[in-house]
């Protein structure tokens, strides 16, 4: 079985790269790219998209020799289906690049807790009974550990799910990953929340206002807030607070 420093050195050599480029194009120090290429250390999380970049391939190659690949169209229909979308512009997450999950045991593969990209689906009853699951698994992102320390979260409770649109740049673009902790429903006055409201999953910081009323507000000016009342609040179901976002 070949290991990620195999794997390094197969692409430099295949790009005639020299680890300068690596250096260069990560932003890691000489010594670890050279323990990255001599197999003494691995590469950590933060560098791993910019090194996939330059070696011209992916994350996932890098740390396991696998390829993703993608799902065909109907899974992609059967997730806007399940939203009632008309098309790819109603949806608030991104619900294309569906790929094949990548299966590994995080306790011990290279150090990582790996932890789901995914998409979610809404499905909505009589009364308050709105429920979401994660059934469609865009991948997997890895992290070293001290992240769910130095975060504390629960890495059981971290998913990811992809931004689309600019409600809310600066802070979230479109495309981004955003990482969201499910088991933080209650909501803190001005803090990031994914949440589910009137037919639409969305990304938006809520504030609390006076009568039990909440703001779902978008940090571009240009989007208008939108107000949760007891009137549509049936409508309405927190996912998860935002904790973390890589462009």
């Amino acid at each position: 079985m070949t290991s990620i420093s195999d794997r390094i050195i197969k692409r430099m050599k295949e790009l005639g790269l020299r680890q300068t480029a690596i250096v260069e194009a990560t932003g890691a120090t000489k010594g670890a790219v050279s323990k990255w290429v001599a197999g003494t250390n691995t590469p950590k999380a933060e560098f791993l998209p910019a090194l996939a970049t330059v070696l011209k391939t992916s994350q996932n190659w890098l740390l396991t020799g696998e390829e993703e690949v993608k799902f065909n169209n109907f899974n992609m229909q059967d997730f806007m289906n399940k939203h009632n979308l008309s098309g790819k512009g109603d949806a608030s997450f991104n619900v294309n690049e569906l790929h094949k999950p990548t299966v590994i045991d995080y306790e011990t593969e290279n150090g990582f807790i790996w932890i789901d990209v995914v998409e979610a689906n809404f499905s909505c009853g009589v009364g308050e009974s709105i429920e979401f699951h994660f059934d469609v698994i865009n991948g997997k992102f890895p992290f070293p550990p001290s992240f769910f320390q130095r975060k504390h979260v629960d890495p059981s409770c971290m998913r990811i799910i992809k931004a689309k649109g600019d409600s809310m740049s600066d802070f979230i673009h479109d495309g981004d990953m955003v990482g969201i902790d499910i088991s933080q429903t209650e909501i803190v006055d001005g803090e990031i929340y994914a949440v589910y409201f009137e037919g639409e999953g969305m990304i938006k910081q809520i504030f609390k206002e006076e009568g039990g009323k909440l703001t779902l507000h978008s940090l571009n000016s240009k989007y208008r807030d939108r107000e949760v009342s007891e009137q549509n609040g049936l409508n309405f179901k927190v996912m998860g607070r935002q904790f973390w976002r890589a462009g």
